[in-house]
């Protein structure tokens, strides 16, 4: 036991020695504001960084007058775009208007009745059945196949017919045609 004593006494000592030369080496190496071991900086030091400064500061004014003519450009260039918008919406919007003229349209005719189909008229035959009634087979030209249509012969499903002068497509049952021009159910 008493020798567990004397270890124990040894190991204590050993560590309070240890601690009292940690606290004093830190103590010693700490300086006091305005020693040596505090150094200040030097005027050679201050002087070249404000000289940075001064340099970082010139350049970036004359980036800023550089931004400035740049922005002034962009501006203009935009302003220049939004006038190009505004005359291609004007375009767009004459077009959208002629197409619409221009666009067949739908067309139910009745059993018995008659479709009057004007000069210059297209018409895309979709369902039922009907007959071409024309004074001249030179009138009605079968775009689908390329010949003139004869004067009593059966309109053909999905064929586009171009009118060139009044005739009449007489429903034998009821029919869908599409017209793009001047027409008229008699």
């Amino acid at each position: 036991m008493r020798k567990k004593r004397v270890v124990f006494g040894a190991i204590l000592a050993l560590c309070v020695v240890f601690s009292a030369g940690v606290f004093t080496g830190a103590a010693t190496n700490q300086a006091e504001p305005g020693s040596s071991g505090d150094p200040l900086i030097t005027k050679s030091y201050l002087e070249e960084r404000l000289l940075e400064m001064q340099n970082t500061n010139s350049t970036a004014s004359n980036g800023n007058s550089q931004s400035n003519v740049d922005l002034t450009t962009l501006q203009s260039q935009i302003a220049e775009l939004e006038e190009q918008n505004v005359a291609l919406q004007k375009q767009i919007s004459t077009v959208k208007a002629e197409a619409k003229k221009g666009s067949f349209k739908k067309v139910t005719v009745k059993k018995g009745k008659k479709l009057v189909v004007k000069y210059g008229s297209e018409l895309v035959f979709y369902s039922g059945e009907g007959i071409w009634i024309t004074s001249n087979d030179q009138y009605i030209l079968d775009l689908s196949q390329g010949e003139h249509v004869q004067n009593g012969t059966s309109a053909v499903l999905y064929h586009n017919y171009m009118i060139r002068s009044g005739s009449n497509l007489e429903a034998v049952k009821d029919m869908v045609v599409y017209v793009r021009g001047t027409y008229s159910i008699k």
